[in-house]
């Protein structure tokens, strides 16, 4: 075994680790004297005063009046103070305060007047029944807790609860709480047995506004979990069900959740250094939590927790979460999330998640997953997503999803590359890559995909395939050996093939002076668009093209073709090829109507035909040229000419 040296450096990072995660959160966990207020009040009873202030937090002070005097007059003015600053200065620091549920308590830090029996040396008993106020109906499994902290219980299965008091110089005060209730605190005197029956009002819609603001997370779901419902015993989760305390200890240490140093209460309070041999229970962590096998924390986790199995959080999570097998997460993360198979968040994740096999966040994520198998989060993403397999962005990406295989996502504002596909069920406002195909709604920026893009509505950017473009209404650019589309508007499909239904479609029947008879097919936009040709000089040869091209509007009555083809020659008989032919023709149309046009034009024409063993020849292809060069193999041709012919467009 290996000893651990604490060095001097160790322990000043300990203790400063101490102070950048305990400083704060210490204050947001007494959510209530954290609260700053404006009260200005001259010559009045202490009572009230108490009541103003009690009024602008949201909460009720309890006290014992012995130590108080109610009717006394006192002056107060303070603007934009916290609670706990202004009681400071109301009492002259001579009071301490505990939050307990909705309850500020107020306790003399030197009481005067405390009457009790010094003859008593025995505990004392307090007892009774506990009532639902309004029906009657007894309250079962209702916490008691003793506001010093050292004792709690509950009701029993009849709403009956005995409760042992140490006998102590100081007045003692009860609380009393029950989920789906409204807390009582009363302030009892250490003198004899007490029978005290207590009626807790049930929370209406109104009465739930002044509830603390810590009872309103989403805590239950903690409590589902298989694991945690099998650790942590029955009495000690409704105990932290019911109790809702403002407090930090130092230190606690734990076996297993029902066995350390915060007993019952340790689904209630906070630690600010918690250790679990095996495994813990604690309401909130404010610092360092480090557990042998599972840390389960109820509440919020603001600091470093380390566990060699999982983490299991019922609120959020900041800073740094590390576990050998899971984190589970039931309200939001910020910061560093490590796990060696999976992390699960149920809120939102502000920074990093890495896992050996997968994230899934059930609410946004902004900033880095990182898994080996696959990433899923429920809303948006606005940061990246990396995985070996998957990527699913139930909501929008914002800048992200780099996956090597699949990525999924609504809307794509950023950025999707995958080895395989990315899938984009809404809008692509910049991005996609993909190495085979990209799907999409509606695509405003661009689509990169090594075989296929198909934008099933609007393609107003960029459309970038090795195969296959597709995508209803184009009002970008389409660049593929395949464009298909509905209506071009004000876009442009560039490739070998561009089909628009409702684009440009004609055929045409002309005339030049090496192929007698020649058809051809014309299809996409009149600014780009493909042709397909067929030609038949009558004497034994025939050809068959591709061409592209271009239509320019002059007037009503007049356009401007510029063609640019390449044809094969080949022989009737045999199909054998002999030569090219490319053409450059600029032809003039004359509209006779909206669908029947003549046109007529020069053309620029390059030959190339090879020798023909057979005949022991080069074919005559040329009517004449202005350029003749041959080789052994090859003779290379060019003339001018022209084209005449008539046209029908659909």
């Amino acid at each position: 075994m290996t000893a651990i040296k604490i060095t001097s450096r160790l322990l000043a990072f300990i203790v400063l680790v101490f102070f950048l995660f305990t400083g704060k959160a210490v204050i947001s966990q007494t959510n209530f004297l954290s609260k700053k207020i404006s009260i200005s009040v001259t010559n009045l009873p202490l009572s009230k005063t108490l009541e103003q202030i009690a009024n602008a937090g949201g909460f009720t002070f309890s006290y014992n009046s012995i130590n108080f005097n109610e009717n006394r007059l006192v002056n107060l003015s303070v603007e934009n103070k916290t609670i706990n600053k202004s009681l400071n200065k109301l009492f002259d620091n001579s009071v301490k305060y505990l939050v307990v549920g909705s309850h500020v308590i107020l306790i003399r830090k030197n009481p005067s007047n405390i009457s009790y029996n010094k003859s008593q040396t025995n505990d004392y008993i307090i007892s009774g029944y506990i009532f639902d106020a309004a029906t009657g109906r007894k309250i079962k499994k209702a916490t008691i807790y003793e506001i010093n902290g050292k004792i709690v219980s509950l009701s029993n299965f009849e709403g009956y609860y005995t409760f042992n008091i140490p006998t102590n110089k100081e007045f003692q005060g009860l609380s009393y709480s029950k989920q789906g209730y409204l807390d009582t605190v009363i302030m009892i005197e250490p003198t004899y047995d007490k029978n005290v029956d207590i009626y807790l009002n049930a929370l209406t819609f109104q009465t739930q506004k002044i509830k603390p603001k810590s009872s309103y997370l989403k805590l239950n779901d903690i409590h589902e979990r298989k694991i945690v419902s099998f650790l942590v015993p029955k009495d000690v989760k409704l105990i932290s069900d019911n109790l809702i305390i403002q407090e930090n200890r130092l230190v606690q240490i734990s076996l297993i959740p029902f066995i350390g140093t915060n007993r019952k209460l340790s689904g209630a309070v906070n630690n600010s250094f918690s250790f679990n041999l095996f495994s813990g229970y604690s309401g909130g962590i404010n610092g360092i939590e480090v557990g042998g096998f599972l840390n389960i924390v109820r509440r919020n986790v603001s600091g470093i927790q380390l566990s060699g199995f999982a983490n299991v959080v019922g609120g959020d999570t900041k800073y740094l979460q590390v576990a050998g097998f899971f984190n589970k997460n039931s309200g939001s993360v910020t910061g560093i999330q490590l796990a060696g198979f999976s992390n699960v968040v149920l809120d939102t994740v502000n920074g990093i998640q890495i896992s050996g096999f997968n994230n899934t966040l059930h609410g946004y994520m902004n900033g880095i997953q990182i898994s080996g198998f696959n990433n899923v989060t429920t809303k948006n993403v606005d940061g990246f997503q990396i995985t070996g397999f998957a990527n699913v962005a139930i909501g929008d990406v914002h800048m992200g999803q780099i996956g090597g295989f699949a990525n999924y996502g609504r809307s794509i504002k950023g950025i999707q590359f995958a080895g395989f596909g990315n899938i984009s069920i809404n809008n692509v406002s910049g991005g996609q890559l993909a190495g085979f195909f990209n799907y999409s709604k509606k695509v405003k920026g661009f689509q990169i995909a090594g075989a296929i893009n198909i934008s099933i509505k609007e393609n107003t950017g960029f459309q970038l395939a090795g195969l296959l473009n597709y995508a209803k209404k184009v009002n970008g650019c389409q660049i593929a050996v395949f464009n298909v589309s509905d209506t071009v508007e004000r876009g442009l499909p560039i490739g070998l093939f561009s089909f628009v239904r409702k684009g440009f479609h004609r055929i045409e029947i002309s005339s030049n002076e090496v192929f007698y008879f020649n058809a051809s097919y014309k299809l996409g936009v009149k600014r780009f668009y493909n042709s397909i040709r067929y030609g038949n000089d009558f004497s034994g040869n025939l050809s068959a093209g591709y061409g592209i091209g271009t239509q320019l509007k002059l007037s009503k009555r007049l356009n401007v073709n510029i063609d640019l083809s390449s044809d094969i020659f080949l022989k009737r008989n045999s199909n054998n090829q002999f030569g090219f032919l490319n053409k450059l023709a600029t032809t003039i149309d004359f509209n006779f109507s909206k669908h029947i046009s003549m046109f007529i034009g020069p053309s620029y024409n390059v030959s190339l035909v090879a020798f023909d063993d057979e005949n022991n020849l080069f074919p005559n292809i040329a009517p004449y040229s202005f350029y003749d060069k041959t080789t052994s193999d090859i003779q290379v041709k060019m003339w001018n000419g022209g084209v005449f012919g008539l046209s029908l467009t659909l």
